[in-house]
């Protein structure tokens, strides 16, 4: 019960910081910006249609065999838009490192299709629990091919800015992830290293994004707050048709996310963006880390707010039958829910001192 819901809470905060960071960096005027975020959105959301099933999965008190099939299909599309993820990935290589060798896009270009038409096959059994274990391997080696590539082209022009890091993490995430491809369904132990293959393409978009948004600016307080509106909304279309889907039509957790997510997401940090119209940049450094503070708080409320909602449309079913199978413990993810609104709240006092002090200086002088 609780790897569910260690799980369920990491899946969801992957996914949000992603599409989250690349939503942000949508809104930056260089090319370089809006193409790694379209990378990055394109990896959130790809991810989604596999982890939201799983998270799914875990916490309904029927398991990951009833849904078999939606799981497969997911792992269909993210086979597809993972690829296209390192094909983004190579024109920001080409962009950072000035290497416009056309034989490199060619051979990336002509991976990429045998990848992608090897995903196609309907040998894979795409739909069924058990897929195909050697057509699962087929279609990862041009992939891995890829994968290779990239990472000694990106290590070869590791000093040039932006790419530093990148080599090692795309190595490190197909280190972690073939011996999945290879050992997962003998061994399903070896399925864990999903978690930290997980981890390093986020701090792919986090590098990307510190990158790109180096400095602590007002304008970043807008920019927070149009990618709190944008998360806010895409919480309201998904708590509508999930629960539609299931037919569920009581108050949920999950409908209170959007809510939240607007309101202190959205217009408190535009109130801040106001608020802070008169403020120097040195003093408005003094506001980074409470800021940032707050916003993680919001961010773990809203993944706690998830993971419970999800459970309660899901759980529905058990109670109908009147069955005993509890899926997860409660007062666990209470425990949690507690941490996130703690944080949320020292973020938000702490802002409002700083600000207030700021201000009664201001007065002083």
């Amino acid at each position: 019960m609780i790897m569910a819901i260690f799980e369920s809470l990491f899946d969801v905060t992957y996914l949000s910081l992603v599409i989250g960071l690349g939503v942000r960096l949508l809104l930056e005027k260089t090319k370089g910006a809006k193409l790694f975020g379209i990378m990055a959105i394109l990896l959130g959301m790809g991810d989604a249609f596999h982890l939201v099933p799983r998270i799914v999965a875990h916490l309904s008190p029927f398991g990951f065999e009833t849904y078999s099939f939606v799981l497969s299909w997911g792992q269909f599309i993210t086979s597809i838009t993972m690829t296209v993820f390192y094909v983004l990935y190579y024109y920001f290589y080409r962009r950072q490192s000035g290497d416009m060798d056309r034989n490199k896009m060619l051979i990336i270009y002509a991976l990429a299709l045998v990848r992608i038409i090897l995903v196609l096959m309907p040998m894979n059994n795409w739909g069924t629990a058990e897929g195909n274990y050697m057509f699962g391997i087929y279609r990862n080696i041009p992939f891995a091919i890829m994968g290779a590539l990239l990472i000694y082209w990106s290590y070869q022009e590791r000093m040039k800015e932006g790419l530093t890091n990148m080599w090692i993490l795309i190595l490190l995430s197909f280190l972690f992830y073939i011996p999945v491809v290879l050992w997962s369904d003998t061994y399903p132990i070896v399925g864990a290293l999903m978690m930290p293959k997980t981890v390093a393409y986020l701090l792919i978009v986090v590098f990307g994004y510190k990158y790109y948004i180096c400095t602590f600016e007002r304008i970043n307080l807008l920019g927070i707050a149009f990618t709190n509106l944008i998360m806010g909304l895409l919480a309201g279309v998904f708590y509508r048709e999930f629960s539609k889907f299931y037919l569920y039509y009581e108050p949920t957790h999950l409908g209170k996310i959007h809510g939240h997510v607007l309101t202190l997401g959205f217009i408190g940090m535009l109130l801040l963006y106001l608020l802070t119209g008169n403020l120097s940049n040195e003093q408005l450094q003094k506001l980074k880390h409470p800021i940032y503070v707050m916003e993680s708080g919001l961010v773990f409320t809203v993944v706690n707010m998830f993971v419970v909602g999800v459970h309660e449309i899901v759980s529905l079913i058990v109670e109908a039958l009147d069955m005993n199978r509890n899926t997860i413990n409660m007062s666990v993810l209470n425990g949690m829910s507690g941490l996130g609104h703690i944080l949320l709240s020292v973020g938000l006092i702490w802002t409002l001192v700083k600000v207030f002090n700021i201000e009664k200086l201001i007065e002083t002088k």
